[in-house]
């Protein structure tokens, strides 16, 4: 059985070899808390769209982004929105974009689950 010298199965492992001194350890610097982002929109405000043949799931995740809401997207959700709102509700907005196109949504927590509607 060979047998490495100390220096150089150090060096293999990346520990200082035995005696070596090694540099002094730096701290380790943490990132402050992360504050919750607020959000864009808040509940009841007032929004207004004009959207023609916009994705539907384009706009959900618009939506999403400005709630800052986790979204979840059945595969059978398909289609284009064309709607022109002026000063309604984000959630009345949602909620005809949805009913419109027979797509419901279900909120559990802070994930937004889109389906169709059976």
């Amino acid at each position: 059985m060979t047998r490495l010298p100390a220096a150089l199965l150090s060096a293999a492992l990346l520990l200082p070899a035995p005696g070596a001194v090694s540099a002094p350890r730096r701290p380790v610097r943490r990132s402050p808390t992360p504050r919750p982002t607020p959000r864009i929109v808040a509940a009841g405000d007032r929004i207004s769209l004009d959207l023609k043949d916009a994705d539907i799931r384009d706009v959900l995740r618009t939506f999403a982004k400005l709630q800052h809401f986790n979204l979840v997207i059945d595969p059978e959700v398909k289609g284009s929105v064309t709607v022109r709102l002026v000063d309604v509700r984000w959630e009345q907005a949602l909620d005809v974009i949805l009913r419109s196109n027979a797509f419901a949504y279900e909120m559990e927590g802070t994930i937004v689950r889109v389906e169709t509607l059976h």
